[in-house]
């Protein structure tokens, strides 16, 4: 058993010994790169210390009595070192490897002095692999508790006057590299505290492209932080000298791992020194993802009709924004000819095309749905010439937010006219269909279908899927999907055709007596405030939980089948996981003003407001006008509550279908992975067949085909700007230093204190001064990050690329400037930060 190992006796076999971070300083020292001295205390020492305890935990592990014997040995070493100031840094077996970073996670420890210093902080390395936010990490990067131990890197410390760290790639893409410094010791450039010099240099050539002075007012030093003197704030911490012989020391770094590295360096005494070195484990393939556009640019010219295609995002942007491929397979088919909507469509008497039946109307680019505007208007009756006008679109995008398509007879020719009066006939058809069927199909739903469905998924929510074997779990989803998305779903979706066509007809009708702007505003207040809503329900009876009168439990017997962002599978459901739902209940309690039902009443009053305008006619109008629009507003009435009921009970299946996945990906150990299969894999999973490939490189394909800029609306004809940054109306625009790349939209949360922390929703902007691993939970909800500090390898940039959210850096006082509730965009490439609006709270 070996406790001790100094760098220059570490070797090719020594990783499970030296962690990652020492095993990575011994290839070092061996190369001939100059590394301070040091030694690991080995993983080895680590087992011994614990093996008398029994719950491994942070306090668990600081409390363990080190062995004499150890304790003799890690102190001669020390001794051997012929320094008394060291550092004292964790080298976790699972650390500085390709796919995780670990940055910050587990303690680092500076400037230590002294025997019992030492021992203690070695000790304390071992405790923080245990830590919250370490254990948090793991988890979230799918890295097993079990064999995990912690070896200690102790290394003599350098009287550093500059600092630093060193990307031997430009992690957001580029054939450069870069690097970033401060006066005195690198922790402040590491932690992100401040705005270190930027250096960028061409790995081809060596020269120096760009440089990035900035004011430096705080460093590090061995009594902690100091004030820059003042004659060094503003002159660069590296001349250019030492930039270039610190490029090629980082190149010959990059060419002995043969691969892109982040290393931590110091000069002192006219040498720079090697402090670590790991892998870019975030590292922004440029090529991969300009590959990936191109090849969707190919796709789309497929697609395209020869008078050109429009795509939209419609409102999809909301409910299934980027959906995984079990989600996206299984929603393409249901928006087909094949699927609910076709079998919906067939049903009101509709004749769809073949292609509609075979493709559906969603094209899936970049990652992200699409309403293919040239099949959209395919599943009405094909070949009766309805189009959208391409050109019209083109030049006001806003119209294809919700197109309406058009005859266009210059496009007919003998065929058609031939076959006019079949098309007649089939829509006087399905006129009378729509009629007859309008009569008493909300009274049929409501007594007899959406009862029965309901009463069907509590049987099946009695089954036991443990119990089943993988065969029979896969038939129960089969089940589920049918009768879920076909048949519950073409008798659910006629509900919200006529839901629709009703409030087409509100708007027509009353653009007869009101100017079109006034006929929107009153159609607005005319359907607001509807009894009926299952939604509006769902905050009500949260309310009730916050004032007493209801239980959670009772809630979620009810609504736990619902989520945010629910028609992703991959999505938990309250029932798993009620967290917003509790916090929602928290913020009614503190917010007595929030009471969902004195704004339910509000509404109401509005729509009766509107509802008395009505009766003030012109006479000549009125008589008329009354009877066609008291005949509009009963459609009204029955039918739009239906768009949110028919959701509320086809999210019941949808949990059911959800739940087969969950128990395949149990057995299976996917961690998540099953819903990056489609349906026809599971059979060849369940065969015994390694998809954990095909798994990860969806994976990878997908978080690069989501850094691709998209604009709402794609036309054929010019599908070369897919990937282009997408002109705004922005009333402010920040530049900063872009440190992960992608574009992000959403609502400012500005924070100065993590501790002061209450997340209360997704997709926030995180604005702060800087991060340290304590902030890396409000990761898992952000769309993108700015700090008013920190560089290319601060904690921040580093987690940042890890979850493949835009951040921008060096944006100053941004706490103050921003507020929580601007809408921001965040050009993670451009280093831009845009302020859309300025709805601050």
């Amino acid at each position: 058993m070996t406790w001790i190992k100094h760098f220059a006796e570490i070797g090719d076999s020594d990783l499970p010994l030296v962690g990652g971070k020492g095993f990575n300083l011994g290839r070092l020292t061996a190369a001939g790169f100059l590394v301070p001295p040091g030694f690991c205390v080995t993983t080895d020492a680590y087992r011994t210390t614990l093996e008398t305890v029994d719950t491994q935990n942070s306090e668990a592990v600081q409390a363990a009595a080190l062995p004499e014997l150890l304790q003799s040995e890690i102190l001669a070493a020390y001794n051997q070192l012929g320094t008394n100031s060291v550092a004292v840094r964790s080298s976790a077996t699972a650390e500085d490897l390709p796919d995780a970073s670990f940055a910050g996670q587990q303690d680092t420890f500076l400037n230590v002095s002294g025997k019992s210093e030492l021992l203690e902080k070695i000790q304390a390395c071992w405790a923080s692999l245990w830590s919250d936010r370490a254990v948090a990490y793991r988890r979230e990067h799918g890295i097993e508790d079990a064999q995990l131990a912690m070896a200690v890197v102790v290394q003599a410390m350098v009287d550093a006057e500059v600092c630093g760290v060193m990307f031997t790639r430009n992690p957001t893409g580029g054939d450069e590299l870069v690097i970033e410094s401060n006066w005195g010791l690198g922790e402040s450039v590491v932690s992100g505290n401040i705005t270190p010099d930027h250096f960028m240099i061409s790995r081809e050539t060596g020269n120096l492209i760009r440089e990035t002075v900035v004011s430096k007012r705080k460093m590090i030093t061995r009594e902690g932080v100091q004030a820059v003197p003042i004659g060094q704030r503003e002159i660069p911490s590296l001349q250019r000298g030492q930039v270039a012989e610190l490029g090629q020391l980082g190149m010959q770094v990059d060419a002995f791992y043969g691969a892109p590295q982040d290393v931590e360096w110091a000069y002192a005494k006219g040498q720079f020194y090697l402090l670590q070195a790991r892998p870019i484990t975030t590292l922004t393939d440029a090529a991969e993802i300009e590959q990936l556009r191109r090849q969707e640019i190919e796709a789309l010219q497929k697609k395209a009709d020869e008078g050109g295609t429009v795509w939209s995002r419609y409102n999809l942007a909301e409910v299934l924004p980027a959906p995984l491929p079990m989600t996206w397979t299984i929603m393409q088919e249901f928006m087909s000819g094949r699927g609910g909507f076709g079998l919906t469509c067939r049903e009101l008497g509709y004749l769809p095309s073949r292609r509609f039946d075979e493709e559906g109307v969603l094209d899936l680019i970049c990652g992200r749905l699409f309403f293919n505007l040239s099949r959209e208007v395919e599943f009405n009756f094909h070949g009766f010439l309805f189009e959208h006008d391409f050109q019209q679109l083109k030049r006001d995008p806003h119209k294809a937010i919700y197109p309406q398509p058009t005859p266009n007879i210059k496009r007919s020719n003998v065929l058609f006219w031939l076959k006019f009066p079949y098309y007649i006939a089939k829509a006087v058809s399905a006129e009378l269909k729509h009629g007859k069927i309008c009569k008493d199909l909300d009274r049929i739903l409501s007594e007899k279908v959406c009862p029965t469905f309901e009463q069907y998924v509590q049987e099946q929510r009695q089954i036991s899927l443990e119990e089943l074997s993988d065969q029979q779990v896969i038939d129960k989803f089969h089940e589920w999907r049918q009768k879920t998305l076909n048949d519950f779903a073409k008798d659910a979706l006629k509900a919200t055709v006529f839901a629709s066509f009703s409030y087409q007809q509100l708007e027509i009708t009353l653009q007869k007596c009101f100017s079109e702007e006034e006929a929107k505003d009153l159609a607005r207040l005319l359907i607001t405030g509807l009894e009926g809503d299952l939604t509006v329900d769902a905050n009500l009876k949260m309310w009730e939980i916050a004032q007493g009168e209801l239980t959670l439990e009772d809630f979620l017997e009810k609504h736990g089948h619902r989520s945010v962002g629910e028609f992703e599978l991959a999505q938990p459901r309250w029932r798993e996981d009620p967290s917003y739902v509790e916090q929602i209940i928290a913020s009614f309690r503190t917010n007595p003003d929030a009471n969902p039902t004195k704004h339910l009443q509000a509404q109401r009053a509005n729509r009766e407001k509107a509802k008395r305008r009505l009766t003030r006619l012109p006479v000549n109008k009125a008589a008329a006008f009354r009877k066609r629009i008291n005949k509009v507003l009963d459609l009204i009435q029955r039918y739009m509550p239906f768009r949110e009921t028919a959701k509320f009970y086809l999210m019941l299946g949808y949990e059911l279908i959800r739940n087969a996945l969950l128990e395949l990906d149990r057995r299976y150990q996917l961690d998540g992975g099953i819903f990056y299969l489609v349906p026809d894999e599971l059979d060849r999973l369940i065969q015994g067949e390694d998809l954990q490939a095909i798994i990860e490189e969806r994976k990878t394909t997908r978080s690069r085909l989501l850094k691709i800029e998209l604009p709402d609306v794609i036309y054929s004809d010019i599908l070369n700007r897919v990937g282009e940054p997408q002109a705004i109306e922005a009333k402010d625009e920040i530049q900063g230093v872009g440190v992960s790349v992608g574009v992000a939209t959403g609502e400012a949360y500005v924070l100065r204190d993590a501790a002061d922390a209450q997340i209360a929703g997704k997709n926030y902007v995180l604005v702060c001064p800087s991060t340290d691993p304590g902030w890396t939970p409000l990761f898992l909800h952000a769309a993108a990050l700015v700090m008013e500090y920190g560089g290319m390898l601060s904690h921040g940039a580093i987690v940042a690329r890890e979850y493949g959210i835009p951040a921008v850096v060096n944006i100053a006082a941004a706490t103050q400037r921003l507020q929580s509730g601007q809408r921001l965009r965040v050009d993670g490439g451009r280093g831009i930060v845009s302020i859309l609006d300025d709805e601050s709270v």
